[in-house]
């Protein structure tokens, strides 16, 4: 999908209460596929719920990594431990590990980028 056209779909469809019959459409059903499956479509959007959080996504190896740290903070900015969905956590020392959900906060530590590879700075 074109990156534009993409744009104009996420206009329309992020974030709202959409009917039924909007989201068995064709155009949003491409507007999801390009989601999942256009690295640029996903780049675009992720970058955009980023800087709308103000998360500082530009500290981080690649963007994947971003939004899954993301993803594990709470509200009030609190790392996550207990939701099942949390996938890594960054702890303040640094340090990324993957959650064990056990019910405890145990994480197992990790060295390099699941999404990229690259070395995580310790």
């Amino acid at each position: 999908m074109e990156l534009e056209k993409f744009k104009e779909l996420h206009a329309r469809f992020f974030g709202k209460e959409l009917p039924e019959e909007v989201m068995a459409s064709e155009e949003y059903e491409a507007y999801i596929d390009a989601i999942h499956e256009d690295e640029a479509c996903y780049d675009w959007a992720t970058t955009e719920k980023l800087k709308a959080q103000g998360f500082d996504y530009e500290s981080y190896c690649c963007l994947m990594l971003a939004d899954k740290v993301f993803q594990s903070i709470d509200e009030e900015g609190e790392t996550t431990y207990d939701d099942p969905e949390v996938i890594i956590n960054k702890w303040d020392e640094g340090l990324y590990g993957i959650p064990v959900h056990d019910g405890s906060a145990s994480m197992v530590v990790i060295n390099y980028c699941p999404w990229c590879g690259t070395k995580l700075a310790q």
